[in-house]
């Protein structure tokens, strides 16, 4: 999971070579920041949650304000990070395009987010929310889960399609194994198994076709074209 996180931060550099300032939105920026640039940083946060924005100490500005329906300033920043927010949103196509419109041409766009056809996904999306909070409860994790709606509109080929819809093209797609589910599958041996066994028999139904079902973590990284907006 870390190299993921090290490939965006590489690309997003060199996407951004040549700026010493760079403005930026963490969008659903939560308590951290998870994306580390060489230029100096003016970072603006928006956040649903007060107590989120109060924790973060990385940005300057604090916009308290739901990113899906927000009135964010157009072209205003030279790139915007949207990291593991999109699944918790029900309309996140609206909040992808209010994000594409804020950022300036050859800005950047990063997101982080689940992917749904992973076996990690799919339970996630049809469990409910006290399930979530009963296994985080039970892996002994520090942090809160929030309410996932997972929406098919977000799955990577999908949000590939609708990113170079709206004018932008796709500077870096990675999927891998999250540390959720690497956590599990190495703590009980049982589930592991189940992984393998569930992942081994798609891929022979599918003769070998179908991405692993381990792979769900995904991270893009997106250049706004010129002429757009």
């Amino acid at each position: 999971m870390a190299e993921l996180e090290e490939a965006v931060c590489e690309t997003a550099n060199a996407l951004l070579e040549g700026k010493s300032h760079i403005k930026l939105l963490e969008a659903g920026c939560g308590s951290a920041s998870h994306v580390r640039f060489k230029a100096d940083v003016y970072a603006v946060g928006i956040d649903i949650s007060p107590q989120q924005l109060e924790q973060n100490s990385a940005v300057r500005e604090k916009i308290l304000g739901d990113l899906q329906d927000y009135p964010l300033p157009k072209e205003e920043f030279d790139v915007v990070v949207c990291w593991m927010v999109l699944e918790h949103l029900p309309r996140p196509k609206e909040a992808m395009l209010n994000m594409f419109g804020s950022v300036k041409p050859s800005g950047v766009v990063i997101f982080g987010f689940p992917n749904l056809l992973s076996l990690k996904g799919i339970v996630t999306k049809f469990t409910p929310f006290w399930f979530h909070q009963l296994f985080y409860r039970f892996m002994k994790y520090k942090f809160r889960p929030f309410p996932t709606y997972l929406r098919v509109a977000i799955l990577p080929k999908k949000v590939r399609r609708f990113a170079e819809d709206h004018g932008f093209s796709i500077a870096f797609c990675g999927i891998v194994e999250g540390g959720v589910a690497q956590k599990v599958r190495s703590r009980f041996w049982l589930m592991d198994v189940a992984f393998r066994v569930l992942n081994g028999a798609v891929q022979v139904i599918t003769f070998g076709k179908a991405q692993s079902l381990l792979l769900d973590k995904c991270a893009m990284v997106l250049r706004k074209r010129e002429e757009c907006f």
